[in-house]
């Protein structure tokens, strides 16, 4: 009997086929064994249902979400089949594909403090202006990071760099990389490299302070070659240099003589614009060519040569281009020259006119010029006329120039003055001396 009910239940056409053939006198299951022949059919049901479920699971359990911010690589065996954008991704089940997500679409910045100096526990989150070092102490080539300068100077100093995966395959296919710590890995050993060139071209000076923003360009551009030219995939967008500092040992120094290198150029660029002024005031917009027309005119003169052409050159500025001071009294000597020699032309021709005149009867001339001469003089507004009778004498009395007056005045003030101060000290001396 209970090899009959086994068999039953591992048959159910069999079970079924009894129950038809219970009218045909079959004895019927007890309530028992019909339950449990219940319970094993639905049993088995239930386990085929679970057993599809786990297999959809399965199926689809490399299925995964990529981040518009994200590209998937997919990877079968270890391979790489294809590269998934942003959206829904499905793979076979691991580990026959693996989908690994990169974040391509945004940015990812990376710190470089290899060319900085090691900050002990307690510099830590301290301003760089702040942290001091002892003159004593030296660098430390295993913690202590810096950069040669040109002028065999050093140079502490950090970057951030901004940087994009812009060609995931190529990525992949020529750096042999699937995380982003291997793009970083090649940035930083580029930033390493063309950070010890560009400093090797620049001062420390220039590093530090007048030519940040070339340091960075130069630095951005020369390490995007490099990617370029390597087919990596990454693109480089910003280079961030911070905290450039000449070693903390000799950084007073360093800041004093840069002091005085700036307190040199300042004077120069006074000096400068005090030489553009004095020569804008003494010849005009035109004093740059006067200048070197004139240097020109010294060495053929130091050299020799003929000054003939130079000499041109320099009269044609003088007459035509100086301005200012210069091109007032160059103005106002031409014009005197002009008045000076008309009068002598005047002269010349009345000299001409005369001499004739003279040559046929000189005492004639002489007396007619004579009372020309004194009608002249007597009829000058400026001249007082006193008429003298006949057998009278006078006794003129000409004053002191009234200029010699006014100066004689000022000494005889000046002595005065000298006399009263002589004269307090001379009485103070007394006083602090009288008991």
């Amino acid at each position: 009997m209970h090899d009959h009910n086994d068999h039953n239940h591992e048959n159910p056409a069999v079970d079924e086929h009894a129950h038809r053939n219970l009218g045909g006198g079959e004895e019927p299951l007890d309530a028992a064994n019909q339950s449990l022949s219940d319970a094993l059919i639905s049993s088995f049901r239930i386990l085929k249902g679970i057993m599809l479920v786990l297999m959809f699971l399965f199926i689809f359990s490399n299925v995964r979400s990529v981040d518009t911010s994200e590209q998937a690589l997919l990877l079968r065996l270890g391979s790489l089949i294809d590269v998934r954008d942003p959206g829904l991704v499905w793979a076979l089940p691991y580990p026959i594909d693996e989908i690994v997500p990169m974040p391509t679409k945004k940015s990812n910045e990376l710190l470089i403090t290899s060319h900085s100096f090691h900050r002990r526990a307690s510099e830590v989150g301290v301003p760089l202006a702040v942290v001091a070092r002892d003159a004593s102490e030296g660098l430390d080539p295993v913690h202590d990071g810096a950069l040669l300068t040109a002028d065999a100077g050093l140079v502490h100093t950090q970057w951030k760099i901004t940087y994009k995966i812009e060609d995931l395959r190529s990525f992949v296919t020529e750096i042999e990389g699937d995380s982003v710590s291997t793009a970083e890995s090649l940035i930083r050993s580029y930033i390493e490299t063309v950070g010890v060139r560009v400093a090797s071209e620049l001062t420390a000076e220039e590093i530090i302070r007048t030519r940040l923003e070339y340091v960075r360009s130069e630095m951005h551009r020369r390490v995007n070659e490099r990617l370029r030219a390597l087919n990596s995939g990454i693109e480089v967008t910003l280079v961030e240099m911070y905290e450039p500092t000449p070693p903390l040992q000799v950084r007073a120094s360093f800041d004093n003589a840069q002091k005085a290198e700036n307190r040199k150029r300042s004077v120069i660029s006074q000096a400068k614009q005090a030489r553009v002024k004095i020569l804008n005031e003494a010849a005009g917009e035109a004093h740059t060519e006067l200048v070197e027309v004139l240097d020109r005119r010294d060495l053929a003169i130091s050299a020799g040569r003929s000054l003939t052409a130079v000499q041109r050159e320099v009269d044609r500025v003088l007459e035509t281009l100086v301005e200012g001071e210069a091109g007032i009294h160059l103005k106002e000597a031409g014009a005197q020259l002009s008045v000076l020699v008309g009068q002598i032309q005047s002269d010349v021709e009345l000299y001409r006119t005369l001499l004739p005149e003279y040559e046929s009867n000189s005492e004639l001339l002489v007396a007619r010029l004579w009372e020309q001469t004194r009608e002249a003089i007597f009829s000058h507004p400026g001249v007082s006329k006193i008429y003298r009778p006949a057998g009278c004498q006078f006794r003129l009395t000409i004053p002191l120039d009234p200029q010699e007056t006014q100066l004689a005045e000022q000494r005889r003030l000046q002595d005065e003055k000298y006399d009263v101060s002589k004269l307090k000290g001379l009485r103070k001396a007394v006083l602090i001396n009288t008991p």
